[in-house]
């Protein structure tokens, strides 16, 4: 007890001094006149090259309206100059003056100071351990700010208003391919209220000239899958919105979004890497833009990359867990303890997003049961993504082998496959999985059908479009069945309502 009440007088001290530090050598500054939260947003905006509101507030982890309150004090000061840019008169970009460069110069001499002062007789072992330490009080602290959310009835999904995209009820199908979530599936998770999501995987694949011209067939594919969900409950009341999800590492990204788009897509999700681009594709589109991540770090990365070269925030993101169907986010020695942080991460996500309220969290992986919605939202999330459960509906794109291999897998027959990039990825074991996962046969590649990036067809182990396209065109045997962990605890075919029954509780 000793210990913990030092650590706590060590703590207090420890806080109060560094900001009583900071208060003195502002007193002794010329600067007078600024808090130290103005001169933080000062810093933010930093030296040399102008920069737009967006980005300064995404630097600060702040809203906009927040970030304009402060700098219009700023201006008035005369620390800040607004400007507008000649090629676009209606971006306004913010700068500092010579008074804001001459303040940040000293705050920075200050900081430099203090630590070369704090570290002066400490050896280079001593200093990585108060790294350590401190790193682990910034992040207690931090998760401070998000906890789950105590709540004396159920948690409920309440209507989302995503930056006016309504969406009655925040359940986002996952996107899933080759073939599998098509404008069928979409459109009937759609009029129940829910996100529809098209898998921008090889849309195209039955196509007459997918293998001559695959550029030209998923254009035409995605195109024509998004206008039939779009007709399909464009006067269906309560309906929520149609969108895509396309891979990063997928060739013709940019194409099949902009096709997508134009074709009627309001919702763009993307993963299997971090779209830095995304922004730029669909630059003045009315498209809510929501990226797939795995952590913290990743949603950060794209806030700050977002900001910086496109001027925008995310309108959501995707917390895909490492329970999740298909290609994962995680190495497969990762997945272990990635599922025992699974909350965690969530919560760490929540935090890092927390101060952009336009921001949601839709969190996926493994969500299966109303349990499962209820503990994901108390735990941060605005909504949930749910994939596995919508394979086996009536309603769903794949073929009835495909579904029925969901219904009669067993917990067992759920394995890890590498994809031909090296990404793990879920799936059910058959005599594909056995042969390139366990006996790790080759399979010979007749074709390139050029659908990832980074795949290389003389040394890829199976080509996936290939092994994709199988199942879905009926043999559930020697084609790849992707899937989530809770597979097995698919026992019937079911409507698409009575999966929202079940998540909702109605």
């Amino acid at each position: 007890m000793e210990k913990n009440t030092k650590l706590n007088e060590i703590l207090v001290s420890l806080m109060n001094s560094v900001l009583k530090v900071e208060e003195q050598a502002l007193k002794e500054s010329t600067n007078v006149d600024l808090s130290i939260t103005e001169i933080h947003t000062l810093e933010a905006i930093g030296i040399g090259k102008l920069k737009t509101m967006t980005q300064v507030a995404g630097s600060l982890k702040i809203s906009v309206s927040t970030l304009t309150v402060a700098i219009n004090r700023l201006v008035k000061k005369g620390y800040v100059d607004r400007c507008r840019i000649p090629e676009d008169r209606r971006i306004v970009k913010i700068g500092l003056t010579d008074a804001g460069i001459s303040v940040v110069e000293e705050h920075q001499t200050f900081h430099t100071n203090m630590i070369k002062d704090i570290t002066a007789n400490m050896a280079d072992s001593e200093i990585d351990v108060l790294l350590k330490s401190l790193e682990g009080l910034r992040d207690f602290f931090r998760m401070q700010l998000i906890k789950p959310v105590r709540s004396e009835g159920p948690m409920e999904l309440k209507p989302m208003n995503m930056n006016g995209l309504e969406i009655p009820i925040p359940i986002f199908q996952g996107g899933m391919g080759i073939g599998v979530s098509m404008w069928k599936l979409a459109a009937a998770v759609a009029k129940c209220g829910g996100v529809g999501i098209i898998s921008a995987a090889q849309p195209g694949y039955m196509e007459e000239d997918f293998y001559t011209d695959p550029l030209s067939a998923n254009v035409r594919g995605i195109k024509r899958e998004v206008e039939l969900a779009v007709n399909a409950v464009k006067d269906v009341p309560g309906a929520g919105p149609i969108g895509i999800n396309m891979m990063c590492v997928g060739r013709n990204y940019d194409e099949i979004i902009v096709a997508a788009v134009e074709a009627g897509a309001k919702v763009i999700v993307s993963g299997a890497g971090l779209p830095t681009s995304l922004p730029g594709v669909v630059k003045g589109k009315d498209v809510k833009l929501i990226p797939i991540v795995s952590s913290a770090r990743a949603a950060a990365l794209i806030i700050k990359s977002w900001a910086r070269k496109h001027n925008r925030m995310p309108d959501g993101f995707v917390f895909e867990g490492p329970k999740a169907g298909g290609h994962l986010g995680f190495k497969e020695e990762q997945l272990e303890i990635a599922d025992e942080n699974y909350y965690k991460t969530i919560m760490e996500i929540k935090a890092e997003i927390a101060s952009i309220p336009e921001c949601k969290l839709i969190v996926g992986g493994g969500i299966f049961t109303r349990d499962d919605v209820e503990k994901a939202l108390s735990y941060g999330a605005d909504g949930v993504q749910v994939g596995t459960k919508f394979v086996a509906t009536e309603e769903c794109d794949a073929p009835e082998s495909f579904k029925q291999a969901y219904v009669n897998c067993t917990k067992d027959d759920i394995a890890i496959i590498k994809s031909p990039v090296g990404m793990p990825g879920r799936a059910i074991k058959n005599k594909f999985v056995t042969n390139v996962a366990e006996k790790q046969e080759k399979q010979p590649i007749k074709r390139c059908n050029g659908c990832m990036t980074a795949c290389n067809p003389r040394v890829a182990p199976y080509c996936i479009t290939e092994a994709l396209i199988a199942a879905a065109s009926g043999d559930a045997e020697n084609g790849l069945v992707f899937c989530g962990s809770n597979a097995y605890l698919v026992d019937k075919i079911v409507k698409v309502s009575d999966v929202f029954a079940e998540l909702t509780g109605e």
